[in-house]
């Protein structure tokens, strides 16, 4: 027996934000993977930190089993600290191997709930891209149909702790007109069709981006905003809790083009912001293989 779950990493978000105290965010789940895997040819657990272990636990409870009598294993290429969703990642696909080793496939929202009994979540559980509070777990709205956006991603360097970065994150002014708008623009994003729905999302994700330079500045960001426009990107969008910076490419541009052009921005950005690799945005929520 052996189950094999994979659950998104993601490149920041595409919003994040408060709208009257309420902390929320769009997500943005990208085609990098953390893989638990429950068998039966091996035991104990392997490559489980100590939040991906927690997770197990958690999902254990809400399934009423005491333990996991089979083994589980936990691989991950998500870096930790940069604000790509590596723990929330490795939870939402232990909890789901645990408790999907019992017959019982958990939903997105108790997935959510036991991740953010852990630490606040980047919302990947969900499929498509969702609208949801990454502090109270609440969904606010989803969307289907998520286009294949390139992402070139950068690291403006450093580690950022989620949870003491929530616990000191300033208020930095009333900014919920401008968070109402940039929801508006992506739910009009998603009621447009062809290329008009990714400019939309590109610019309300950048304009996310700017916003959060209060919260958590990355230095060089407008400059660097400016040189991938110079390229032909849609914008970018951040880690707002974390150091990635991603660069935002229409879907139906060729994997060489936007090679080209990535390699251009690196290196006119050398030695300021370092790339990372390039992948796109995807669906969230979990997938779920089982082999007898």
């Amino acid at each position: 027996m052996e189950i094999i779950v994979k659950a998104p990493a993601s490149c920041g978000e595409l919003i994040e934000g408060s709208i009257a105290g309420t902390p929320f965010l769009v997500t943005a789940p990208i085609s990098v993977y953390a893989t638990a895997t429950v068998s039966d040819a091996f035991t104990g657990m392997q490559g489980l930190g100590t939040k991906a272990q927690e997770a197990v636990r958690r999902a254990l409870a809400l399934v009423e089993k005491d333990a996991l009598p089979w083994g589980i294993r936990l691989e991950s290429p998500v870096p930790q600290g940069k604000g790509m969703a590596s723990s929330s990642a490795d939870i939402t696909a232990c909890a789901y191997a645990a408790a999907r080793a019992f017959g019982r496939e958990l939903t997105a929202r108790e997935l959510m709930d036991i991740a953010i009994a852990i630490e606040p979540s980047d919302g990947i559980a969900f499929e498509g891209l969702s609208h949801v509070s990454h502090t109270t777990g609440e969904l606010f709205g989803q969307y289907r149909n998520v286009p294949l956006i390139g992402i070139s991603i950068f690291d403006v360097g450093g580690e950022v702790d989620t949870i003491s970065y929530y616990q000191s994150k300033s208020a930095g002014g009333n900014q919920d007109d401008e968070y109402r708008r940039l929801l508006d623009t992506v739910d009009k994003a998603f009621h447009t069709a062809d290329y008009r729905q990714e400019i939309l999302l590109g610019q309300a994700a950048t304009a996310s981006a700017r916003l959060n330079q209060v919260h958590l500045p990355k230095e060089g960001l407008d400059e660097f905003i400016a040189l991938a426009k110079g390229k032909g990107a849609l914008g970018v969008n951040v880690a707002h809790s974390g150091t990635v910076v991603g660069v935002l490419w229409e879907s139906a541009l060729p994997a060489g083009d936007i090679a080209r052009r990535t390699e251009q921005i690196a290196q006119e950005f050398a030695g300021r912001y370092r790339y990372m690799q390039t992948v796109r945005l995807i669906s969230g929520g979990v997938v779920c293989e089982i082999r007898s």
